[in-house]
């Protein structure tokens, strides 16, 4: 992006004139002057194979959050990149190193420690509440992706309730046993407002990627901070949760119990009662802060610049950027473009507009008759009725076709998951439940074995919050991938000429984002993916490493379970075209080509099946799509597409059934 104008400068200037107003009553909660962050200290020795100083993060960063305003004042982040949202929350929560110290500091909660004669002053560890969702599964516990899906309670299997209590403890002593009535109290209030109550005395570990998003919310509003950092609240949850939890952090905001302060995507919803915005680049550097529409209009002016240029082809990274992030914008209704082209007609990985592609062949890959999954009488997927061949069938009846690839949607809860368990045979009742993988069930029939777990397992690719929550960490980049040719991650893997040839491909294609200590025209060497663990990276780069283990298999069937969540934007392109297209296109003319490419991207053999709630998630080779409904409320949804969803906002519509026609 462009350095900004004379004018872009002055909505700078003009914010901090804002912020000091006589409207502050108070000081400010959050001061930063002219400082520079550091994850590392600056002088830390490079080690292993990071091969410069640590990088500097928000040079000379200058900002003030205010603790009282009239009218509130309410902020978020905007950012492509995960990595610089997160850091930016870490900046104002009181971590990463701050050169010159005195440069960060929290006038309002020395003057509130002051007026209440409290000898200790307060903390910004105390007061200010981060909370992030890199690790939603992790902290919840379980050992493996079949735990929550047992009937078995184990006693560390706490429940919902107990965890928002805090009664997770399992030798309490005696002051501990004594029942918390106000806690619970909260608890509850919180829980009704999140739309948890329903799910209070379920175990945590068995809690949908969405539903544990809202727990956490919940746990983090009762330690009743001053200020709420949440970054990236929404990933993950349907459009209607996403409204509605918009809606109470609103409530909260005005009220300033607490104050809240969010981290978004540029493809998230900007809740309406946001009020100022600070936009940063992938480089870690703000080039915007102040009142949104400010903020908007310099964004709708450098798109608008970048967009006028004749050929997107060779566009530099950071203009490939401005350009992504005023699409999302735009699409969303943020602003409007001048002089606006005509609609784009190809997708970020090169799919047209109209584009009925149909590679489906008549072998059944994965076939379902009639399945319903019960927890006791508590049914979570397939408690309906389905017209199947003009006749009315009770439960799930689906199927899946070698060459097709599948958008599987519904609301947090309906069962997505579930069902996915049931194709990767992590969920117990796939042994009872009327499933046949590739052909054959879990159990023996006459004259006809049972398919094995380490058969299945061979044969599909699979990536999701669940896997990383559980992956292991010590694994090296490259042992991360060549795991995908084992039985298991920590299996010695079975590696002949076409694995290591398709490892080398992938961490040479994906250096940039998988290399710690990448440098632009470095040689090709690949020592440093044997150099780095899957901790080092950071999570956009984990989840790009997860992504690549679940294809560089070329296994039958690709399973993305919101594999793409968290993902930084050009990242997420990046991913996206290369699970269609492998090393044969790039997004940038001089990008490094393959000689001779190995990995030509998912072929008609294969089958997709793609989790999300984010239309820019859903690669564009995506055609058929199935929508589950919520406990109680009718039947799935199925139907087909003839061209990208990301394309066309009437297909995203209709599949989530907001109106508009099959497309």
């Amino acid at each position: 992006m462009r350095k900004l104008s004379r004018d872009s400068r002055y909505i700078t200037q003009r914010v901090f004139r804002r912020t000091t107003s006589s409207d502050i009553r108070n000081h400010p909660l959050i001061k930063i002057s002219n400082g520079t962050f550091y994850q590392l200290h600056p002088q830390t020795k490079p080690s292993g194979c990071i091969t410069s100083a640590p990088r500097p993060l928000f040079e000379n960063l200058s900002i003030s959050i205010p603790s009282f305003t009239t009218p509130n004042q309410h902020w978020a982040i905007l950012s492509p990149s995960s990595t610089v949202r997160t850091s930016f929350l870490k900046i104002l929560h009181g971590q990463m190193i701050c050169q010159p110290p005195t440069a960060r500091t929290y006038p309002y909660l020395t003057t509130r420690a002051s007026a209440t004669h409290t000898q200790n002053i307060r903390s910004p560890e105390r007061s200010i509440t981060y909370v992030g969702f890199d690790n939603d599964k992790k902290s919840f516990g379980g050992a493996y992706l079949s735990a929550r899906y047992e009937s078995r309670v184990e006693e560390t299997d706490f429940t919902l309730q107990q965890y928002l209590t805090g009664d997770t403890q399992l030798n309490p002593s005696a002051d501990c046993m004594q029942p918390n009535t106000l806690a619970e109290e909260v608890s509850i209030a919180v829980a009704t407002d999140l739309d948890l109550m329903k799910l209070l005395k379920k175990p945590v570990n068995m809690l949908s990627n969405g539903q544990s998003r809202r727990a956490r919310i919940g746990k983090a509003l009762l330690t009743k901070p001053e200020l709420l950092l949440l970054d990236a609240p929404f990933i993950g949850l349907d459009p209607f949760v996403t409204e509605q939890i918009s809606s109470l952090l609103e409530r909260l905001s005005n009220t300033l119990q607490p104050r809240i302060f969010i981290a978004l995507r540029p493809q998230d919803v900007i809740p309406a009662w946001i009020t100022h915005i600070i936009y940063a680049n992938r480089n870690s550097k703000v080039m915007c802060l102040g009142p949104r529409e400010d903020v908007m209009d310099v964004l709708r002016q450098e798109y608008e610049a970048v967009e006028a240029m004749d050929s997107y082809s060779s566009l530099s990274a950071d203009k490939l950027e401005t350009l992504e992030v005023g699409r999302h914008l735009v699409r969303k209704g943020d602003f409007i473009r001048n002089n606006a082209r005509v609609q784009r007609s190809i997708s970020v990985d090169g799919y047209h507009h109209t584009d009925p592609v149909d590679h489906a062949t008549s072998e059944v890959l994965v076939e379902m008759k009639g399945v319903n999954v019960k927890y006791g009488d508590n049914s979570v997927l397939g408690d309906w009725s389905q017209i199947v061949d003009s006749r009315e069938q009770k439960g799930l009846w689906w199927n899946v076709r070698r060459g097709e690839r599948w958008g599987i949607f519904g609301a947090n809860g309906s069962g997505k998951t579930t069902l996915l368990s049931l194709i990767t045979s992590d969920h117990p009742q796939t042994y009872s439940a009327p499933v046949k993988l590739f052909g054959r069930a879990r159990l023996p029939s006459p004259g006809r074995p049972g398919i094995s777990i380490f058969d299945i397992q061979s044969r599909i690719g699979h990536a999701s919050p669940e896997v990383h929550a559980l992956f292991p960490r010590h694994l090296t980049i490259r042992g991360t991938l060549e795991s995908a040719f084992g039985d298991t991650p920590l299996t010695k893997p079975r590696l002949d000429p076409f694995a290591v040839a398709r490892v080398n491909a992938c961490l040479a294609w994906f250096s940039e984002e998988l290399n710690p200590g990448y440098k632009p025209r470095a040689s090709h060497d690949l020592h440093w993916s044997v150099a780095a663990n899957f901790a080092d990276l950071s999570f956009s780069s984990q989840r790009v490493l997860l992504f690549l283990r679940a294809l560089v298999r070329q296994p039958d069937i690709i399973i993305l379970d919101e594999a793409f969540s968290g993902m930084d934007d050009t990242v997420r392109t990046k991913c996206l075209l290369f699970l269609s297209w492998g090393e044969t296109k790039t997004l940038h003319d001089d990008a490094y080509m393959a000689d001779k490419p190995v990995v030509n991207g998912i072929n008609a053999n294969q089958a997709l099946l793609c989790v999300s709630h984010s239309m820019d998630d859903v690669p564009g080779c995506v055609r058929q799509w199935i929508c589950l409904p919520e406990s109680g409320t009718g039947s799935p949804r199925i139907g087909k597409l003839n061209g990208p969803v990301g394309l066309d906002a009437r297909r995203w519509d209709n599949i989530w059934n907001y109106g508009g026609s099959v497309m």
